[in-house]
């Protein structure tokens, strides 16, 4: 159900007068609803609400949660789209602390700047001269964790295949036991990654 013109210029006007929105230079963040999890933009947040670019197709007036970073999900009410831009109405406000996070760089102590959508697909890795196949775990843009049979070494070079995406290449960050965490070299294009999460089993946390 599309809303109408009408309808959405009234739910932004209920926003300024409520609290004014900070704009955001474009955060990379997962939207999740009805189990499906789908990587999108943020582009406006409030204590009330967010303005999001989608890449995936979602449900007006349904109830959504989005993450960014790894902050946790907040929940809210998808109220609008428009070519692409969607307009979210949060459950409950967020608090002045956690809007401050999101609005500004996270610092070194913060685990990750880009959230990881959980995905089921499998890889090949190629490093130290051997190639493994591994099953992705969960994948951003910015680097993947993924398990094999045989543990990686932490600090070395890996050459990452996944089907219809180009190779990428990255290192082990860290490894334990058979799951392993990659940091890629050169950022998966938010459109291109968000394409190919939406064509393989995504779940949500």
């Amino acid at each position: 159900m599309r809303i109408s013109s009408k309808e959405r210029d009234a739910w932004r006007l209920q926003e300024r007068r409520k609290e004014a929105r900070y704009t955001l230079i474009l955060r990379a963040g997962v939207l999740e609803q009805v189990g499906k999890s789908s990587l999108c933009l943020v582009k406006n947040i409030s204590t009330a609400g967010v303005q999001v670019k989608l890449y995936t197709k979602a449900d007006v007036d349904a109830d959504v949660s989005v993450r960014i970073a790894d902050e946790p999900a907040v929940s809210g009410r998808l109220v609008w789209v428009e070519d692409g831009i969607a307009g979210i109405s949060f459950h409950h406000d967020l608090d002045a602390a956690t809007l401050l996070r999101v609005q500004q760089k996270l610092s070194s102590k913060r685990r990750r700047t880009m959230p990881r959508v959980r995905v089921q697909a499998l890889a090949t890795l190629r490093t130290g001269g051997r190639t493994y196949r591994a099953s992705v775990c969960d994948i951003s843009s910015l680097g993947a964790r993924v398990r094999t049979r045989s543990e990686l070494t932490e600090g070395d070079r890996v050459m990452v295949t996944l089907q219809d995406l180009p190779s990428i290449k990255g290192y082990v960050r860290w490894s334990e036991g058979g799951e392993s965490g990659l940091t890629f070299e050169t950022a998966i294009p938010m459109q291109m990654l968000a394409s190919w999460v939406d064509g393989r089993i995504h779940i949500s946390d």
